[in-house]
C-alpha cells in the first residue's frame, strides 16, 4: 500500500483498534466493581455488601491516584492493596487467581505478592478490618 492509500485509511483503522481496546478493557475490569468509599480518620470505608460478585473491589477516593484492591477470600478474611505495579505504576487487574498488570505482565497474588515479573517488589499492602458489615482500610496518616 502506498503512503496516501495508508494515510486516507488511518481513520478507519485507529477506530477500530480503538473499539477493539475499548472492549478488551471493560471486558477485563467488568468483575470487580469501583467503590467510592467514605473517608474516615482512619481511612477508607465501605459496606461490605460493595464487594462485587468475586468478593473485590476497587476503592478510590476522589483525589487518589490509583485504587486500592479489596478482596474477600474463600477463608473470609479480606487484604487490600494498592492497585499500582510496581515496576512502573500502571494498574494490575484480577485476572483468574492474581493481580495482572496490563502493561508489561507482572503478576501479583491477590495479598501483592509478587508471581512474576518484571516487578521485583510486592505491591503495598494495607489493613483491612470488618465489624458489623463495614470494611475500612487503615491507611498509613489516616485518609486525607
Amino acid at each position: 500500500m502506498k503512503r496516501r492509500g495508508f494515510v486516507q485509511r488511518l481513520p478507519v483503522l485507529t477506530a477500530g483498534l480503538a473499539a477493539g481496546a475499548s472492549a478488551a478493557l471493560i471486558g477485563g475490569c467488568a468483575s470487580a466493581p469501583y467503590v467510592v468509599p467514605q473517608r474516615t480518620p482512619r481511612g477508607l470505608s465501605l459496606r461490605a455488601s460493595e464487594l462485587g460478585p468475586d468478593g473485590d473491589a476497587f476503592v478510590q477516593a476522589p483525589g487518589m491516584e490509583r485504587p486500592v484492591y479489596v478482596r474477600r477470600h474463600a477463608s473470609g478474611s479480606l487484604t487490600a492493596v494498592l492497585a499500582s505495579c510496581t515496576h512502573q505504576g500502571c494498574q494490575p487487574e484480577p485476572v483468574g487467581n492474581r493481580l495482572e498488570c496490563p502493561c508489561h505482565g507482572s503478576q501479583f497474588s491477590f495479598e501483592g505478592e509478587v508471581l512474576a515479573g518484571p516487578a521485583d517488589r510486592p505491591l503495598t499492602r494495607y489493613e483491612v478490618t470488618e465489624t458489623d458489615g463495614e470494611i475500612v482500610v487503615l491507611l498509613p496518616g489516616g485518609a486525607r
